[in-house]
């Protein structure tokens, strides 16, 4: 059922061909929020990567040195799949969609949500990214999408007590929101 959700919203490229039509566009993201921003992962133990597609995220912060634990959660079984192809002992790959995550609250150093293109419900979507993250919430997604204004209004609105960032780049597709918890 989940994954004729996610044909019906869109999801039509074969997840073997996604490296190939994303993978250098993804790259670029990941070094804006991961290497030039504020975003430290020294002290991040466990990531939650929603809608992680085929693992690159997870790949890029091994390269980075990331030794953490990863879970990453797709709502297409194919993605899943060939995820699971790279999958190393520290992570784990999940089957759900982002409007009932099946963690505890703040259970997540860092969640992160690239390249958002599907929600069909955006308020609970960040609702629940923002219940199970414990420290910090990067969300990205396309510029120009109908919903993206709406999505931003509604994060300045659901994370008034966190620290938000918001980078633009014109050579990214994505906008990108960073969310740190403040201390208490």
């Amino acid at each position: 059922m989940v994954a004729k959700v996610g044909r019906l919203l869109g999801y039509d490229v074969p997840a073997e061909g996604y490296r190939e039509l994303y993978g250098e566009e993804q790259l670029q993201k990941y070094d804006l929020i991961f290497t030039n921003s504020i975003i430290d992962l020294e002290g991040v133990e466990i990531i939650l990567d929603v809608g992680c597609g085929i693992g690159l995220l997870r790949e890029y912060l091994r390269k980075l040195g990331f030794d953490g634990f990863y879970i990453g959660l797709d709502i297409l079984e194919d993605r899943i799949m060939e995820a699971k192809r790279g999958e190393d002992h520290f992570s784990d790959l999940i089957l759900a969609d982002a409007h009932h995550l099946p963690f505890r609250d703040k259970s997540f150093d860092l969640v992160a949500l690239i390249t958002v293109a599907h929600l069909l419900r955006i308020e609970e979507s960040l609702k629940e990214l923002k219940r199970v993250s414990k420290k910090v919430l990067i969300i990205t997604i396309l510029k120009g999408l109908e919903f993206s204004a709406k999505l931003f209004k509604i994060v300045k609105k659901l994370m008034s007590n966190w620290i938000v960032a918001f980078l633009d780049r014109p050579w990214i597709k994505d906008a990108i929101c960073i969310s740190i918890r403040r201390e208490n």
